[in-house]
Order: structure tokens, then sequence, then C-alpha cells
């Protein structure tokens, strides 16, 4: 019977405090959440990466074609499988008019320096191009229907990496023009000296893979001996994946690492088939000063491709963030239920881009919203506590034997 009573009694005490707080319009009841596990808001560097199969091959193959107007063909000066360099002559032929070919070759030199110089200008006006700094959007209006139109400017960093890739771009664009240049210059110097045959170089280094026995366009087919990678992604993958992200490449049998970029991503897929996913090629290419003599077309390679990256970035454990939401305990001593934003995933580890910040004290532990603001404690843990690690006090012996002369 007293056991009966014992338990009745602290069901009914148990049972009228529950009440009590429920009941609780006031607030007057003091409510308090048990945390017992927190973590910090570190900062890392994340990435958000997409995997592909690649294999090594050479960068394509560039073509030289023969005019048959400008004159007769005389004959080859290289061989199929032969390696020519920038510059080195492929074949010769007679001018059928020397007066006229002299003209075209005047002509197609002055298109051509024309052509430098426009891009020599563009480079140096790039150059001088100050990024500016300041992040305002810019605020106009839009004379047909008279509405405010709001441009938000691109980032500063944006900006440079952009103004970097035009400036690189144009720099590969005048270095192929002054090739063209000389090689136009030199065949009008064939023409002036001879009176008759030309001998047209290459525009290109590689491997002559083809010479047309019939002199049809292309009249010859060189390889281009440059290394790259070519592989395949689906389209769910094709929408992330864009040129000059970096690639890593892993050649699947040497377990040999490179690194590169990509460097062509095809709009239009393999094949078309409403019943089957779409494939779309692209390009990696190697960087340079990186060895590649032990590297052969044909070796297959797995891709990692940096779809995006977040250096320093604020991160969590994946599982602290609930609904877009994160318990944070505040120096106060209180509960906050904080909305974040959210960045890149990477394994468990979750961007926190808003919302929170370094060294901010969260948890993952399921808390009811009504605590929101309450006090919260935590378990001792006796590891953590400073003063039981006396090493770290200099002269500890003498502050206790002074604090037990006092007493």
């Amino acid at each position: 019977m007293k056991k009966r009573m014992k338990w009745l009694a602290v069901i009914l005490f148990i049972g009228i405090n529950t009440l009590l707080v429920l009941l609780d319009d006031g607030e007057k009841v003091v409510r308090q959440a048990y945390v017992s596990t927190w973590d910090k808001v570190y900062q890392k560097d994340l990435v958000e990466t997409v995997n592909a199969d690649g294999v090594v091959t050479y960068s394509g193959e560039s073509y030289v074609y023969f005019d048959k107007a400008l004159g007769s063909f005389e004959g080859f000066l290289v061989e199929e499988g032969s390696t020519v360099n920038v510059g080195d002559p492929l074949f010769t032929y007679q001018v059928h008019d020397f007066m006229e070919t002299e003209r075209f070759l005047t002509y197609e030199l002055e298109k051509v320096s024309s052509e430098i110089d426009a891009i020599g200008a563009a480079i140096s006006e790039m150059v001088a191009f100050q990024i500016p700094s300041a992040t305002v959007p810019v605020v106009g209006t839009n004379e047909e229907d008279g509405t405010t139109v709001v441009v938000s400017p691109q980032e500063p960093a944006e900006a440079e990496v952009m103004k970097e890739q035009f400036i690189i771009q144009k720099e590969q664009e005048l270095q192929a023009k002054q090739e063209e240049e000389r090689i136009i210059q030199s065949q009008l110097e064939d023409l002036l000296t001879t009176g008759a045959v030309i001998t047209v170089e290459s525009p290109v280094e590689g491997k002559v893979s083809e010479l047309s026995s019939t002199l049809d366009d292309p009249i010859i087919a060189i390889e281009n001996t440059a290394l790259q990678v070519k592989g395949n992604i689906d389209e769910g993958k094709r929408v992330e994946v864009d040129v000059e992200q970096p690639v890593e490449i892993s050649l699947k049998e040497s377990e040999q690492t490179f690194h590169g970029t990509v460097l062509h991503v095809e709009d239009h897929p393999n094949d078309v088939d409403v019943d089957a996913e779409s494939i779309y090629p692209f390009e990696v290419q190697f960087s340079e000063e990186q060895p590649l003599d032990e590297v052969l077309p044909g070796y297959h390679a797995d891709l990692t491709i940096t779809v995006n990256e977040s250096l320093n970035a604020n991160t969590v454990k994946a599982g602290i963030v609930k609904d877009d939401q994160v318990w944070k305990l505040n120096e106060s001593g209180n509960l906050e239920l904080v909305p974040v934003e959210t960045g890149i995933l990477m394994g468990d580890e979750l961007e926190i881009t808003s919302g929170l910040l370094a060294e901010n004290t969260v948890t993952d532990k399921s808390i009811h919203p009504d605590y929101t603001g309450m006090p919260f404690f935590t378990p001792l843990k006796f590891t953590q506590v400073p003063w039981l690690d006396f090493n770290q006090y200099a002269e500890w012996k003498k502050y206790m034997l002074m604090g037990i002369m006092v007493r």
C-alpha cells in the first residue's frame, strides 16, 4: 500500500508540474533546455565537383588548303607520318599570273596587319581598364515604359577573372595572326625572288597524318601532337560544367595525377533521342609546365571537375541545419532559432552563406520551438575545465600558498 502511495505521489507531482508549465501563459515558470552536445562554426575550403570518364588523345587536326586558281601544284616536301614544326616547307606550286598573285598576297598581308593592330589595341585597352571596386547597383530608367531598372554589378574578383581570360584569349589570337602574317610575307618574298614558285609553310606543329593524292582540299592534314583529354557528361552534369573550370586528371593505369582546365563543352549532344539520356562531349587541356613524356594517346583517366568552390567558408555539419534553421547558443546563455542560407555541400559538411559567423556555437539537438529565447545548460566536461590544467599557470604553487596564508 505504501509503495502504491509513493508511486501515486510521484505521478501526481510530475503531472501537476507539467500542467503548470503548459498553462503558464504569463511565463512565470522559467524553462531551461538541456543541450548535451554542441559544436562551433568553423571555416574551411569547400568544393563542389562533377566526376566523368575521359581518354587522352591528340588535340585535333589542322588542315592546309591549295587554291588551284593560284597556280599549278609542283610537289609535296613532306611525307605522311613526318613531324613538322611551324614554318617548315610543305609543298610548292607555280603561279599562273605573277602580277595577280602579287596583288593577292599584298592584299592579304595588309588585311592581316590591320587585324593584328586591332587585336593589339584591344589588349592594351583591356590591360589599362581598372575594375571598379564599388559594388553599388546601377539604377536606370527604361525609356520605353518608364520602369526603373536596377543592375547589380559583378563582384570585382569575378570581373578580374573575366578580364584575365579576355587578355589570354586575345593574346592567343594575336600570336596566330602574327604567324599568318609571317607565312604570307614568306610567300611574297618567294614570289619576288623566284618570279614564279611559292613554297607553302606549315602553320602549326604536329605530325602529317594525310596527304591528298588527288590534290583535293584539304591537301594536307596535320595532327596536333599536343595532348588533351576527351570525355562525355550527361545532361544533368552539362548544366554545371563550363569552360575554364579546373580539372584533376587521374590516369587509371599509371595512377599519375595531372591538372588541367575545361577547354570546350559541346552545346549539342551526340544523339537526340526522346527515350535516351543526352550525352555531351567535352575537352580538357593539360595545364602548362607539366611533364607529359610518359602520357600516350589512348590512356584512360578519371576526371574530377570543380564546378563550384568557396574559400574559407563558414561551415557546419549538415545535420545541424534543419528546415533552413539552426539552434544557436548565444553568449547570453539563451537559445536562438536562427534562419540560415546554405551553399556547397561537401560530404557531411555544409556551407553557411548567411545567418551564422565563424566561432558561433550551435547544436544539432532537436529542441521544441517554444524554447526560443530560453536559457540552456550543458553538462560539465571536466577535461575542458581550465583550472584542472595546472601547467598553464606558471606560478600556481606560489598563489596556492599565498591563499592558505591569507586564510
